[in-house]
């Protein structure tokens, strides 16, 4: 069946007035900003708080509304080697790790303390072959097992009970070898069950609705609005749409039609700047900014007039 992707393109000709990004602080604990480099980061939009994954130090540092850390686990390797975290409704943790070249979903209490393995049950038998998925999400009941590579999508319940497998390179109607030649950079889903997702090779970022309809947006260029090699994406709770582009160090906003509204950052040392930015993620009214070269997780404030 076909599917209709509608182009919404942005131009980056006009700034749209009434949105405003101020930097605020960088993540730290009591010695300074922590120098993290292209780190996962999620944040508890009932809490505030915010969850840092280091795949390299292995370990969870989660943070208050100050941006101060007051917690962290996993450094005794007893959750596996950490690539992503996420949180259920009730404020149990979903810990994506893996083991011996296999990966698994654990569900642990507020403190990193395993409390059961989320196994996956019924699949279809070959469905999975080759998947290894890099993020894990969960929305309104279920799991999502997120393989950027391959551009699948695994869903099941919070037991783990298999619904479905989403293809996003066959949506997008790609053969293999555009398949193997794109990928996705950024991956996150918004509060209505979008899948949103960048893929920096053909400088577009698309929105696939729960039922499979597909939107698309994005020109290529180094102009305000424009992307040259995008990176995170995340939606927050008024509907803008916030796209990073790490080449400018930018992070781009768009509103929910994904007309350009404005951009921030910029790519430099002193603060506010970012340096080759990856992830965002945002909660309440802060934006959360990973970046590399040491720099840390950058924390700034959007409003609206």
């Amino acid at each position: 069946m076909a599917v209709a992707v509608l182009m919404a393109a942005s131009t980056g000709s006009a700034w749209a007035s009434g949105i405003d990004a101020q930097y605020l602080y960088n993540l730290s604990n009591f010695t300074g900003t922590i120098p993290y480099n292209w780190v996962r980061v999620f944040c508890d939009k009932k809490t505030g708080e915010v969850y840092v994954l280091n795949t390299t130090d292995r370990n969870i540092k989660i943070f208050n509304t100050n941006g101060m850390e007051v917690y962290s686990f996993g450094d005794d390797g007893a959750l596996g080697d950490l690539y992503d975290v996420t949180e259920e409704e009730d404020g149990n943790l979903l810990v994506l790790s893996y083991n011996a070249g296999k990966y698994s979903v654990i569900r642990a209490d507020f403190r990193g303390d395993p409390i059961s393995k989320v196994e996956v049950k019924g699949l279809p038998a070959g469905l999975t072959a080759g998947f290894y998925p890099n993020n894990v999400i969960y929305d309104a009941g279920r799991i999502y097992l997120v393989d950027k590579n391959s551009m699948k999508v695994l869903v099941t319940d919070k037991d783990g009970a298999f619904e479905k497998m989403d293809d996003l390179g066959k949506l997008l109607g790609f053969d293999e070898k555009k398949r193997s030649e794109t990928g996705m950079a950024g991956f996150s889903m918004d509060d209505d069950g979008n899948m949103l997702f960048t893929i920096p090779s053909i400088f577009s970022a698309f929105v696939v609705s729960p039922d499979g309809k597909v939107k698309s947006f994005g020109v290529r260029g180094s102009s305000p609005g424009k992307f040259n090699i995008v990176g995170g994406i995340t939606r927050d709770d008024k509907g803008n749409c916030f796209v990073v582009d790490t080449l400018r160090g930018v992070v781009m906003v768009f509103d929910k039609d994904y007309k350009f509204m404005t951009e921030f950052g910029n790519w430099g040392f002193d603060p506010g700047n970012l340096v080759s930015p990856m992830e965002v993620a945002t909660g309440r009214d802060k934006v959360y900014v990973t970046q590399s070269r040491g720099r840390g997780v950058s924390v700034y404030r959007v409003s609206e007039d």
